[in-house]
């Protein structure tokens, strides 16, 4: 019996799909487009710590800040240490105080032990942000759990001090500086550049007298 590679296997699906593609393309002159996405991560790519989380009055907050004149926020990406509820919630950057500003989008999810991570496993959570607009300048990411007790929902952190992370106090007026964290959440803003929107049409001119 003659024996078949498996590479060449997969190559004949490969190309008997393509076929059937093109066979259909008459049909069909939408091409699919494909996107490339960056990538904002401010941990050191090392789990060590397995915090328990703040409540939404004191929710962590990460600021992402893509350096981009414009984009879509797409996807988060975590590394989840504990099951439990979780809520994620995107604010746009306010320039007046340089805080979290109006909310954008949420998630807040209830995840079992299927979606966890031992840290060392490369067994990323991967969550769209739906709804969210083109945007530009900084944004926030909170993370917070309704009960802050070891069954709460955890993320695996890194030991490395970010000037990226905070924790809210419930008090505005203080300095948000003054509530950096020691640890940096492995969680992560996935965004695809967008071209600026287009610039207001100048004012009209009143007519000359």
């Amino acid at each position: 019996m003659r024996t078949v590679n498996p590479l060449l296997r997969i190559l004949g699906v490969v190309l008997l799909t393509t076929g059937v593609a093109c066979s259909g393309g008459l049909k069909s002159t939408r091409a699919t487009v494909l996107e490339t996405e960056l990538e904002l991560a401010y941990d050191d790519g090392q789990p060590t710590e397995r915090p328990i989380l703040a409540a939404a009055d004191f929710e962590w907050l990460i600021k992402f800040e893509p350096n981009l004149p414009a984009y879509s926020p797409r996807r988060l990406r975590l590394l989840l240490a504990q099951p439990g509820e979780l809520r994620l919630v995107v604010y746009r950057h306010d320039e007046a105080t340089g805080r979290p500003g109006a909310r954008l989008g949420a998630v807040e999810r209830s995840y079992d032990a299927t979606f966890t991570s031992g840290g060392r496993d490369g067994k990323w959570l991967s969550e769209p942000l739906p709804g969210i607009g083109v945007q530009s300048g900084p944004l926030w990411v909170g993370i917070s759990v309704p009960r802050p007790d070891g069954g709460a929902a955890r993320l695996w952190a890194s030991k490395n001090e970010s000037p990226q992370v905070f924790q809210r106090d419930a008090e505005p007026t203080t300095a948000l500086q003054s509530g950096r964290l020691p640890v940096t959440p492995l969680l992560r803003l996935l965004v695809v550049p967008e071209a600026p929107p287009p610039a207001a049409p100048p004012a009209a001119s009143p007519p000359k007298k």
